[in-house]
């Protein structure tokens, strides 16, 4: 949602359930406006608001030149310091943040432990003494007694020390894995907090089709005149793209290409093959506010004012995905 038009679309967020205190409205214009000034943005957006079990999140980004590429993300609890949120981390962090079921602490030095433990339970494994060691059993024959006696016998210290040291470096490997099963990952809240609004804005940030536009030189911008969606073209899910990067090359343009297709504002995937089918529900209030809902992240909406076609996106919600979706349509 654009700072510039940030007052123009609070009923409307009101009607969506995206409610901001009275209080905090001004606080938080001013505070993205200085935003802008000190980082010399070309424009601002307040992205949304992350509720926590103390102080809530409120989460902004702003950018230069390419609105999707050079995208920067802010957060703050004060609503007058902005910090810059972290963009680098491991892939074992975001895999325990898709795992995690509770809600932020508040607190972006909070360090959360997950027990990685994954024990078996009645199961228990075999191993050979060693895997050189062929263990055979024959009947003796004539001789066969004597000649049994005679190999053990010609054994040597070294023999008996080789199996040895295999045989320890078995237990020791068992022993690490065991070990690494057992280990508690921890992950600091604002690493987690960059994670879950990385993974929201992929799935449900939306722009309406024809709202950005690529120029000649590959660059993304705001379209000057684009006045938003009317009432035939506002109720078909091909006029929503995704705004995130990795939807910027359709990836079959024979089936994807529509009858209309413009190239200076096809070149991002719509939402109407998303996945689970149906996980957007739109509605239109009192005849003047359009209102999309993204049901996998509740608290994703995309909101349009029919009588002006000021729009935008806002996130209200405690940043946890609703993974029973597919059997709740």
């Amino acid at each position: 949602m654009d700072v510039k038009f940030f007052h123009c679309l609070i009923d409307a967020l009101k009607v969506a359930g995206c409610c901001i205190y009275e209080d905090s409205i001004p606080i938080l214009y001013n505070s993205l406006i200085k935003l802008q000034s000190e980082n010399h943005f070309n424009s601002v957006y307040l992205w949304g608001r992350i509720e926590t079990s103390s102080i809530d999140y409120y989460i902004a980004y702003g950018h230069q030149k390419d609105l999707i590429e050079n995208r920067i993300f802010f957060y703050t609890q004060n609503m007058l310091e902005w910090d810059i949120m972290p963009t680098d981390w491991s892939t074992l962090e975001t895999d325990m943040v898709q795992k995690l079921k509770t809600k932020l602490y508040g607190d972006p030095r909070y360090v959360e432990t997950i027990d990685n433990s994954n024990k078996k339970s009645q199961e228990t494994t075999e191993y050979a003494i060693a895997p050189n060691v062929v263990l055979k059993f024959d009947d003796y024959g004539e001789g066969g007694e004597e000649d049994n006696m005679n190999n053990v016998e010609s054994l040597t210290y070294n023999d008996i020390v080789s199996v040895t040291a295999e045989t320890d470096e078995i237990i020791e490997t068992e022993s690490a894995i065991n070990d690494s099963s057992n280990l508690k990952l921890s992950i600091k809240e604002e690493d987690r907090l960059a994670i879950t609004v990385q993974m929201i804005d992929n799935e449900s940030h939306i722009v309406p089709r024809g709202f950005l536009y690529k120029l000649p030189d590959g660059n993304i911008t705001k379209a000057p005149y684009f006045k938003g969606l009317d009432y035939s073209a506002i109720g078909n899910e091909n006029n929503f793209l995704h705004i995130n990067q990795q939807y910027c090359q359709p990836k079959d343009l024979k089936s994807d290409v529509r009858l209309d297709y413009n190239a200076s504002i096809d070149f991002l995937q719509s939402i109407v093959n998303d996945i689970p089918k149906g996980c957007w529900a739109s509605r239109l209030y009192s005849n003047r506010y359009f209102i999309i809902h993204n049901l996998l992240w509740p608290g994703a909406v995309y909101v349009q004012d029919m009588n002006t076609g000021i729009h935008g996106y806002f996130y209200n919600g405690y940043g946890l995905k609703n993974l029973d979706l597919p059997f709740m349509i």
